[in-house]
């Protein structure tokens, strides 16, 4: 447990710090949440960071995408920021403390992606 709580944190912190200037290095595998959630269950809490560091990394890989759309990163970034307490109350009313498996953690952050980031095509 400790080591998950660990791992987690260390995510968390990692994200929190290049908030706006990620590394392509980082995330060149990294296509869905899932491939950055290795352990279950999941806490929520923790998920929620998790997602919201995953929205972030996915306005900054999908530029090409959102500049046809003609929106900007920072664009998308702020979108998200607006949107990010609302779409935690939508997607999150009913959700347990614990994601117990991949399918629930791929599935809240779906919901939570496309409330957040309402730009056509960003998820790849």
């Amino acid at each position: 447990m400790r080591l998950m709580l660990g791992s987690i944190v260390i995510i968390v912190a990692g994200f929190s710090v290049n908030k706006y200037v990620f590394s392509s290095k980082v995330y060149d595998g990294v296509t869905t949440v899932t491939d950055i959630v290795a352990i279950y269950p999941v806490n929520i809490f923790d998920f929620k960071q998790t997602l919201q560091n995953y929205a972030y990394h996915l306005c900054y890989k999908n530029e090409d995408r959102l500049s046809q759309q003609h929106v900007t990163s920072h664009e998308c970034v702020d979108s998200h920021d607006s949107l990010k307490r609302e779409c935690e109350d939508k997607v999150f009313r009913l959700a347990p403390l614990n994601l117990q498996n991949k399918e629930e953690v791929l599935n809240y952050s779906k919901q939570y992606t496309q409330c957040t980031l309402p730009y056509k095509y960003i998820i790849g």
